[in-house]
């Protein structure tokens, strides 16, 4: 391990999107960090977790003095780390999620969510008295009442699949802990920051096929919540720094300001005229048999997160910690833009 300043923060999940971008966060502060990287030991760890902060527009060469990597895995008990690896750290960010939908992978996403909360819990009781741990779920561990902006005290409700039920789950271990561990939940987090095309097709390799196939079962008027990651990663950077929190429950989000459906699309189709064939025409119409063959049946797992039209309340976030999530208008676009239609057939049919 580098020889790092005292008061580490120890972050899971770094060569992952939000993990990456919340690691050169506090390095930016000045914070030392400690990154736990699934690997065969320190040396391919440093490797891996460099590949991915080189990635990142936020990345600076002189930040690596103040990052460190430790060989590990956070299904195993205390994220199969040694004791040792846990000298001087005070705060724990654990970011590492799998956040597959496809039914194929449950079981491994149920073990790496679940396991994982666990195994936090583990490594937070042998941290001193009033370190800052931070736990990063998603907002859609709840989807109902639709059409509503809800707050962080809603009860889980709405549909939920795999990932968002396993997330739950791990919410339940944290809170049940009787540790301080506070629960930060993004709502959609698209890679604004990062220059990684297979990072950008995340989500967003649909918008090119609903350009190809044109009627789509989505509301136009249903909001969608949308972030983008350096934001999500500098309010978890200020929730990890601040003296104290008056919440132990988070949405990083646009709330009321989130977008429409129909909005995102009429700003898509002006900036990238080759979608003009994209049509919103409403939740639950019928489309044709080719068009559910050939788009639908893979985009089954998200339409009801995007027809639910939930807005996250994000008062709590921007009462200590940050300032309004810009718009997705001004950047979704050029993300989609990094999109062929050959990248986004390959995603959707990814095992």
């Amino acid at each position: 391990m580098n020889n790092i300043p005292r008061d580490v923060t120890l972050v899971t999940g770094g060569t992952g999107l939000i993990g990456g971008e919340v690691i050169l966060a506090l390095a930016r502060c000045g914070e030392p960090v400690r990154a736990v990287v699934r690997a065969s030991g320190a040396a391919q760890a440093h490797e891996r977790l460099v590949t991915r902060l080189q990635k990142s527009e936020a990345y600076s060469p002189h930040l690596l003095r103040l990052i460190d990597a430790v060989a590990g895995d956070t299904t195993r008990p205390m994220f199969g780390i040694s004791d040792a690896s846990l000298t001087d750290v005070r705060r724990v960010i654990h970011a590492a999620a799998n956040t597959q939908f496809s039914r194929r992978h449950d079981e491994q996403v149920w073990k790496t969510n679940v396991s994982g909360a666990r195994n936090l819990v583990e490594v937070g009781r042998t941290l001193p008295r009033g370190s800052r741990i931070l736990f990063v779920s998603t907002a859609s561990v709840t989807t109902a009442p639709e059409r509503t902006c809800i707050d962080e005290e809603a009860p889980y409700a709405g549909h939920a699949n795999t990932y968002s039920r396993s997330k739950r789950r791990a919410e339940a271990i944290i809170r049940g802990s009787g540790l301080e561990i506070a629960i930060v939940r993004p709502s959609i987090v698209l890679s604004r920051g990062v220059r990684d095309r297979a990072m950008a097709r995340s989500i967003l390799w649909a918008v090119p096929i609903m350009g190809e196939v044109g009627e789509v079962p989505i509301d136009p008027d249903a909001c969608v919540d949308l972030v983008p990651v350096d934001y999500v990663a500098d309010a978890i950077a200020q929730l990890a720094v601040r003296a104290s929190l008056e919440h132990r429950l988070y949405h990083i989000s646009a709330g009321r300001d989130a977008c429409t459906f129909g909005e995102l699309c009429d700003v898509l189709i002006t900036r990238h005229p080759q979608l003009e064939r994209i049509r919103p025409i409403g939740r639950g119409r019928t489309i044709s048999d080719r068009a559910r063959a050939h788009l639908m049946r893979p985009l089954d797992a998200y339409l009801p997160f995007i027809n639910a039209g939930i807005r996250y309340a994000n008062d709590r976030l921007m009462s200590e910690a940050a300032a309004q999530a810009p718009s997705a208008l001004t950047y979704v676009p050029d993300l989609v833009g990094l999109i062929t239609i050959r990248e986004a057939l390959s995603e959707m049919y990814q095992p």
